[in-house]
């Protein structure tokens, strides 16, 4: 499935005070459509392609048993479950999807528990991890209009990274990325390419990932989250700079 259009455009460059014709490669923003047996349960604004890692990896987050996942075309899948399992998650008809204000701990608390690993990652691994994440965004390089999220290894190595207009979007789908291979959440990093929101972190939660870095601020309900839960949260990871907003004791 195409992730990028070409069109047609106007570069204005105010410094010169010219205007040309060109064209540039957008990203392509498409709904996908969930279907329990039949019934339309949701639509969501995403990225073609990984479809059925995006529909994984937030059912998971959202503790929603999808039954089977088929998809049916390039905008639908259908799900093995009946729609009764979706009563009151109207949280799930957008990309920005979650539990909405500070009920989001109590939810958790119901559901999730706090991350046991000590896994902790050194300063100077943790400052490179962005930059790599930004290397294996192919379609970024192409659009500059993806959000990013990428798992690594405590060692810096990177696992597996998504892509997506959406940035929850994008966790989803690496979430259910890891789901699939069986991968030890517990002894990775995850990384995101803009701002933490609560969101985000409630995803890392329920995935188990121990240290959440990302390029710029994250919430004050997700510094909540992440001390509540025993994740490592750090921010404005750049050059040789990072803020530790939770369990600090994760970045050595």
């Amino acid at each position: 499935m195409a992730q990028v259009l070409d069109v047609a455009i106007d570069r204005l460059d105010a410094t010169q005070g010219t205007r040309r014709a060109d064209r540039d490669r957008v990203v392509i923003e498409n709904p996908l459509q969930l279907r329990a047996r039949g019934t339309p349960v949701a639509t969501i604004m995403r990225t073609p392609g990984n479809d059925l890692e995006l529909v994984r990896g937030l059912l998971h987050a959202e503790s929603v048993a999808p039954g089977t996942i088929v998809q049916v075309d390039d905008d639908t899948v259908e799900l093995g479950v009946d729609a009764s399992a979706f009563a009151g998650r109207g949280l799930l008809s957008s990309a920005a999807c979650g539990v909405c204000g500070r009920v989001a701990i109590a939810d958790l608390e119901q559901r999730a528990h706090e991350v046991a690993a000590d896994t902790t990652i050194e300063h100077h691994i943790l400052q490179g991890l962005p930059d790599a994440l930004r290397a294996a965004q192919s379609v970024f390089a192409e659009t500059g209009g993806l959000h990013g999220a990428g798992l690594f290894t405590t060692a810096g190595a990177l696992v597996a990274a998504r892509e997506d207009v959406g940035r929850h979007n994008a966790v989803d789908k690496l979430a259910g990325w890891a789901l699939g291979a069986g991968l030890d959440p517990a002894v990775h990093v995850l990384i995101l390419s803009g701002r933490i929101g609560y969101e985000l972190v409630q995803k890392a939660i329920m995935l188990g990932v121990p240290i959440v870095g990302a390029v710029s601020a994250p919430s004050s309900l997700a510094i909540e989250l992440a001390e509540r839960f025993r994740i490592g949260l750090t921010g404005f990871v750049r050059g040789a700079r990072a803020n530790a907003y939770a369990h600090g004791w994760r970045i050595r």
